[in-house]
């Protein structure tokens, strides 16, 4: 399994700063795989099955106790889901560097927290407000803000920088990531047609994706 997910990757880490990184790919361009990253992501989700579905489902519990919150509820579940959103990614990266994890690991972004949250809800009220104005602003950042936790999270940035790097990078390519936006909308609708259990699958796949595109474009630059 080694071979066939992580050594499509590169080595998965990169001897430059993030900065120099995020430079070289503003100003040269990248590809992005689109159909590999999700047939990886499937790999991936087969790997741990259970932890996936698991984290899955407290994360469901969680935001079902935040919505019975009066006034703050749906402020508490922005908050708090973008701790929680790492957790895939760091999973991931676990399996394929073939690293010992435990269930523990999907909550390790909560020490991140301040940041991680900070990127999240920033990040939605500038979507709003490009939505309140004017449809595309508002598109034009949800798919730009795609990478702003991994880049918190991995690229060791504080939340407005990880906001501005993620749009910047992602501009270079954004039709692109559009499409992927797409292709993981339909998935997951997809996965909800069934009663959304399909969901306990295609959202874990999703983050596990989106996870992949930033190993593949970023931590494997050489």
């Amino acid at each position: 399994m080694r071979e066939e997910i992580l050594d499509d990757f590169g080595n998965s880490e990169s001897p430059y700063a993030f900065e120099e990184i995020a430079e070289r790919l503003i100003y040269e361009g990248y590809e992005l795989r689109i159909g590999f990253y999700i047939s990886r992501a499937f790999e991936v989700f087969q790997r741990n099955i259970g932890g996936f579905i698991g984290f899955g489902l407290v994360i469901l519990a969680i935001n079902v106790a935040l919505t019975f919150i009066p006034i703050i509820g749906s402020f508490a579940t922005t908050i708090i889901n973008a701790p929680l959103g790492i957790g895939w990614a760091i999973v991931t990266g676990k399996i394929i560097r073939e690293e010992p994890f435990e269930f523990g690991d999907f909550f390790k972004g909560f020490d991140l927290f301040s940041p991680l949250a900070l990127g999240a809800l920033v990040s939605g009220v500038l979507i709003m407000i490009g939505i309140f104005i004017l449809i595309i602003p508002g598109i034009y950042l949800v798919v730009g803000y795609m990478w702003v936790s991994l880049i918190i999270y991995y690229g060791k940035q504080e939340f407005w920088p990880a906001m501005e790097y993620s749009r910047k990078i992602i501009s270079k390519n954004w039709i692109s990531f559009f499409g992927f936006a797409i292709v993981l909308l339909l998935l997951n609708m997809a996965g909800a047609i069934i009663f959304g259990i399909g969901l306990l699958v295609t959202i874990p796949v999703s983050y596990i994706a989106m996870y992949l595109s930033y190993v593949d474009i970023v931590e494997s630059m050489e």
